[in-house]
């Protein structure tokens, strides 16, 4: 069948689906007598992360971010595991490149099947999973660059559009990580604490420990980069703010100073009988200089003030 493969080892197998339709996951189901309900949760639809026991498999569900070079944008794609001692199935739409990889180099390479493909499937498991936490951390080196990059230019350029589209574009990428991460620690060890002896957990404490460090570390550095975002989008916020002020300010002394000098020239424009400088050769000039003797003299004031620093 098309998207479907399989390698056979030491009376191990590790069966990958690369894009799950019904028609062979219920070929899977019959061969492995899966249960109704997590075959239909393998199908296309997001499920949350999540651990079940069954009487002859583990079926387990996580999520892995993703990274659109395109939008620039952080997702997150799902990924199904059916796990027993003699047996793993994985299930997934792939998005996830080190899944292909490390299947390729078990199907060609025989050193690598000796070495994956001893004890239990719960081998293959632990370093598949392994690989893809690992594969996780470049991810995170490019959300700091990301982070390093705006908080250079933040108070070197003006606050615009293209700069808080930035930082949202930055604050989502790392709530979408999170959500990717978050049940990870909990999924490996629900699993570490129901695992029969038909997976053999106690021969890989190791493979736990590597794997505990790898999600605790992704999760630091995700704790870490979220309080970056937030403040970096306060401090862009208070920015804008500031200049907010500025223009404002700007437009309140201007305001000021024009609302008597408009006044002035209103009074002078009535015409009415005794009205000063109207009749004089000389009244526009000396209404002129009356004006601007007052515009100057309120913008000293607002300058002796610190109005206009």
């Amino acid at each position: 069948m098309k998207n479907i493969n399989e390698i056979q080892q030491n009376g191990l197998v590790w069966i990958n689906v690369s894009k799950p339709e019904e028609k062979v996951l219920r070929t899977l189901q019959k061969r492995f007598q899966l249960a109704d309900q997590e075959i239909n949760e393998s199908l296309p639809s997001f499920q949350r992360p999540k651990f079940v026991k069954r009487a002859n498999y583990y079926f387990l569900v996580l999520h892995f971010p993703i990274f659109n070079r395109t939008t620039r944008r952080i997702g997150f794609t799902e990924v199904d595991f059916f796990l027993s001692g003699s047996s793993l199935i994985t299930v997934h739409n792939n998005s996830l490149p080190v899944i292909e990889a490390f299947f390729r180099e078990c199907q060609k390479k025989e050193e690598f099947r000796s070495s994956y493909f001893s004890g239990t499937a719960t081998h293959i498991f632990f370093e598949l999973l392994n690989r893809l936490l690992e594969s996780i951390f470049p991810i995170l080196m490019h959300i700091n660059e990301d982070i390093s990059s705006i908080d250079k230019i933040l108070f070197t350029r003006t606050p615009d559009r293209k700069m808080a589209e930035e930082i949202l574009r930055l604050k989502m990428n790392v709530v979408n990580f999170r959500r990717a991460m978050q049940s990870h620690k909990t999924v490996l060890d629900r699993l570490v604490a129901s695992g029969g002896r038909d997976l053999d957990i106690s021969s890989y404490h190791t493979y736990i420990g590597i794997l505990r460090d790898h999600t605790n570390d992704i999760w630091h550095s995700l704790e870490s980069q979220k309080e970056s975002a937030d403040n970096l989008d306060e401090t862009n916020e208070s920015v804008v703010g500031l200049r907010m002020n500025e223009i404002m300010k700007t437009l309140t002394v201007i305001s000021v100073t024009t609302f008597p000098l408009t006044l002035v020239a209103t009074i002078f424009a009535i015409h009415a009988g005794g009205t000063p400088f109207i009749s004089s050769p000389l009244g526009f000039w000396i209404i002129s200089f009356v004006m601007l003797v007052g515009a100057i003299s309120m913008l000293l004031i607002f300058k002796a003030k610190k109005w206009m620093d």
